[in-house]
């Protein structure tokens, strides 16, 4: 029994992954710039590496105004890379996005990787908001579904 408990903090379940799909839609609500968000579940070595193949591999680099960000979030491992295309690099200050790894590293040891994904989101939709606010005529250029 100890061990289903301690499953269910380590891997995302449906609701959970329907749930986080509604959190990525309410903070691109508020901004024109692309959030998507990956978990995956395999033993990954080179994080960041794995991180920008996937942000190459599902077009983060082709909004208009380069302004998408990646989640990836390794719960079997307990690691999280967050990756910013060139319009958002540009604009965050220098430690934004260390400062927002260690936030949600904090909340997926606390609270498991849901808590910690919302915090990212959240975190995101504040940021992005600010420097990309929605635009009447906004197109969601990216889908919002979790990748795996």
């Amino acid at each position: 029994m100890k061990q289903d408990n301690a499953m269910k903090t380590f891997f995302l379940t449906d609701e959970d992954e329907t749930s986080l799909v509604e959190a990525i839609r309410e903070q691109e609500a508020r901004t024109s710039a692309e959030i998507r968000v990956c978990v995956s579940y395999k033993l990954i070595w080179n994080h960041e590496r794995y991180a920008w193949r996937k942000f190459e591999e599902t077009g983060m680099r082709d909004t208009a105004q380069r302004n998408a960000v990646l989640i990836v979030m390794m719960p079997r491992i307990k690691k999280i890379v967050v990756l910013g295309d060139s319009g958002v690099n540009a604009a965050v200050p220098p430690g934004y996005w260390q400062d927002a790894v260690a936030a949600m590293v904090r909340h997926m040891h606390d609270g498991g990787p849901l808590d910690a994904l919302r915090e990212g989101l959240r975190r995101l939709g504040d940021t992005l908001s600010t420097h990309w606010p929605r635009a009447a005529d906004d197109v969601n250029e990216l889908p919002d579904g979790i990748l795996k």
